[in-house]
């Protein structure tokens, strides 16, 4: 078949339904779907088992115990038969034409190894976000060195659950997920690798939807550990690329994970952090702005209890 959809699942019973109603209604049906159960103690095997029928290839693999998102897609890689890899997730909805406009992209530009495209951020109600911007205002992503660079200052610029590439580029270049950083790292780290091996196309159309209710237990829900998985991921591709991350581009990255992060904290904790993550690089021209921002969403929110 020409294409291979991988899901990886991890105690998904209560999305992974919509996912996978989502990709059966794809106009492109040319795929054969792989699933692999990441040791979950649920109800996530019986569900697939009862989409066995409904798919055209559906094989179901499993993990005696949970070995992470990274040895998981490598093991749903080795395992995928075609041409082109899709990267599905177990809570997110899949709009009828992604694997069309991305297969379509694949076949007609062999320059192109990956193809990603916008991801709607969904609240149980409406859109609350898309992303990426740039994708959004129907720009197109950079090649080469200059796409390293945004992803590494900017943190990760393709949206990682509507991911397609070359299953050729992906074995003939050694890539691999790694295990070292959990979550969306894990993603981050292959964008980073992949962007100085082959081009990254963005489709400006929206791909998928992600589910982002405060309701949904995510594996992606530990903030601390996402934080220090980034930072980690920041430092060692410095040292590992220091011919393209000089000094500045890798205080540039920590200050923009520094202002993720300071979004996060209380009144009360924000000060004390913000005066450590500005002294270690204090010279950055978004902090300007950052504060401006900080101050007029302080200052709208106490208007409105006025």
């Amino acid at each position: 078949m020409k294409l291979s959809v991988i899901l990886p699942i991890y105690n998904g019973e209560k999305t992974l339904e919509t996912t996978l109603q989502s990709l059966l209604e794809q106009t492109f049906q040319d795929f054969e779907l792989i699933a692999c159960i990441d040791g979950s103690d649920d109800n996530s095997q019986q569900i697939l088992e009862s989409y066995s029928d409904k798919f055209y290839s559906l094989q179901v693999l499993k993990n005696s115990k949970n070995i992470g998102l990274g040895p998981t897609m490598n093991k749903l890689v080795a395992h995928a038969t075609g041409q082109y890899i899709a990267v599905a997730e177990q809570d997110d909805f899949y709009y009828p034409e992604r694997l069309a406009l991305q297969v379509e992209v694949l076949d007609n530009n062999p320059g192109i190894g990956l193809v990603s495209g916008i991801a709607d951020f969904w609240d149980g109600e409406k859109i609350t976000m898309r992303f990426p911007g740039l994708l959004v205002n129907g720009s197109q992503y950079p090649k080469g060195k200059e796409m390293f660079l945004l992803n590494y200052r900017n943190q990760i610029k393709v949206a990682n659950s509507c991911m397609m590439f070359r299953k050729a580029v992906h074995i003939n270049n050694g890539l691999y997920f790694t295990k070292h950083y959990p979550s969306i790292s894990v993603d981050w780290a292959y964008v980073l690798r992949f962007c100085l091996i082959s081009n990254i196309y963005g489709i400006n159309s929206s791909l998928v939807k992600l589910d982002r209710r405060n309701s949904r237990n995510s594996v992606t829900s530990n903030k601390i550990k996402q934080y220090m998985a980034a930072r980690e991921l920041i430092r060692s591709f410095y040292y590992e690329y220091p011919e393209i991350i000089l000094k500045k581009e890798f205080k540039f990255a920590m200050t923009t994970q520094d202002m993720l992060e300071l979004s996060g904290y209380s009144k009360y904790q924000f000060l004390l952090k913000f005066v450590l993550a500005f002294s270690r690089n204090p010279f950055d021209k978004r902090w300007k702005n950052y504060l401006i921002q900080k101050m007029k969403k302080h200052f709208f929110k106490k208007s409105e209890e006025i």
